[in-house]
Formats: C-alpha cells, sequence, structure tokens
C-alpha cells in the first residue's frame, strides 16, 4: 500500500485552511485538519504526533499551526511514535525562544526548547537555532559536518515571511532559497532524511492572499520534501 503524504493543520482561521489546502495541493498532499484542536498548542501536537501511524503516512510529515510551542509537542510525539532522536533546526528571527530556562506548565513558545532539552532528555548537541541570515554559514557548516540521521525543521514564519506573523519584525525572503537549497542538498545526502517540519506563528488575519503565500512557501519547502521523498 503506498504511503500518503500529509499536512497537518493545528489551528484556525478561514485564511489559514484556505492556506493549508492551496499548499497541500502544490506540495501534492493530503490536508488532515485533526478533529481535537482545543487545548494547548504543546499537548494537541504531541498528541496528534503520537497518533500518526508510520505504516500510513509518508514521511516527512508537514505541520501548520499558529503557536511555536506547537514544535515541542510534536517533537516529543515524534520521539515516541517512531524511536527517532532527529536533529532539530529551528529558524526564528526573535530570541524569544528561552524566554524562560524553567519548565514550567502550560508549554509556551519561550519554554518548549527548555522542556525538550530538560524534560524529554532532547541532547543540547542536537539543536541548532538560526535567528539571522546572517548566523547561517556557520550552522550550514555544522550540518553539513553532522552524522548521518534526520532532521526536524521548525520553522516561525517571521523567518522570511514577517507580514504574516504574529510578530512582525523579522528577516525578510531575500535569502530563503539559498537556505532551503542548503537544506535540500542535506536532506539528498545517503542516509540523512528529513522526518518532519513545521511552520508556526501564522496569524490568519494577516494572511491576504493565502494562494500566494502558498506559492512562496511551496518553493521553499518542496525540494526537501522531494529530496526525502527519493
Amino acid at each position: 500500500m503506498e504511503k500518503t503524504r500529509v499536512i497537518v493543520l493545528l489551528g484556525k482561521g478561514k485564511r489559514l485552511f484556505e492556506f493549508a489546502f492551496a499548499l497541500s495541493r502544490l506540495m501534492r498532499a493530503h490536508c488532515i485538519v485533526p478533529d481535537a484542536l482545543e487545548g494547548e498548542p504543546f499537548l494537541v501536537g504531541k498528541r496528534i504526533a503520537t497518533c500518526l501511524a508510520p505504516r500510513v503516512f509518508a514521511y516527512p510529515l508537514l505541520f501548520l499551526g499558529q503557536d511555536h510551542a506547537l514544535t515541542g509537542g510534536v517533537v516529543a510525539g515524534l520521539m515516541r511514535r517512531t524511536s527517532v532522536l532527529p536533529y532539530l533546526l529551528v529558524l526564528d528571527a526573535h530570541l524569544d525562544l528561552f524566554a524562560s530556562r524553567e519548565v514550567s506548565f502550560p508549554i509556551h513558545r519561550g519554554n518548549f526548547l527548555a522542556y525538550l532539552l530538560r524534560r524529554e532528555g532532547f541532547p543540547e548537541d542536537r539543536l541548532f537555532v538560526c535567528s539571522s541570515f546572517g548566523e547561517w554559514p556557520k550552522i550550514r557548516s555544522q550540518l553539513l559536518a553532522l552524522p548521518p540521521g534526520f532532521l526536524y525543521l521548525s520553522w516561525d514564519v517571521d523567518f522570511g515571511f514577517p507580514e504574516v506573523a504574529h510578530f512582525p519584525s523579522g528577516a525578510t525572503s531575500e535569502h530563503l532559497e539559498e537556505i532551503f537549497a542548503d537544506l535540500a542538498l542535506l536532506s539528498g545526502r545517503q542516509g540523512f532524511r528529513l522526518l518532519a517540519g513545521d511552520l508556526v506563528e501564522l496569524d490568519h488575519r494577516k494572511v491576504a492572499d493565502p494562494l500566494s503565500l502558498a506559492s512562496r512557501v511551496s518553493s521553499c519547502l518542496r525540494p526537501i520534501f522531494e529530496e526525502a521523498k527519493a
């Protein structure tokens, strides 16, 4: 049985739905909107990721959401579901990821990485955070020197598309093509695969043209997803 490529929408808003379905068509994927969307984004992400059966769904998976805490839940859920310890690459123009280094509940955008490191035992040397295009050459070199393994990509939309982000200041899309070409190269290496990824912090009220945004995001993601599928 051929496995299904999926995009999982964990968010609300008419334009976010339109964006998700447009992106799924461009990525040749099915769009899934789970019934159980209520609750903290971290817990929702963890619950959904734990339920996605590798026998049915093709990796890499892509999650769309409105709160970066989603990443912590999805990574924790996938680690338990697949027994895989991935490398975690975070693209985020705002350094609020470690707003709190203490783990307190509810898990939010400022402490989900602290949760992964302290509660899930995620190794710090497998975490790579890029907040500007100027940091990318060094991180690129680090990634290309890694032993074969799996990669999880967490992409805050303020890194490239700040006009549709909850926090609008950030890096523009000027150099995104270069970064994602490098990730496609990494994903194409023998023994190195993209496990999953997410696009988060989308503000549906700011998505004026869902089809245009889907086209721009797809042009970034499709090369690394196709390499991972190969």
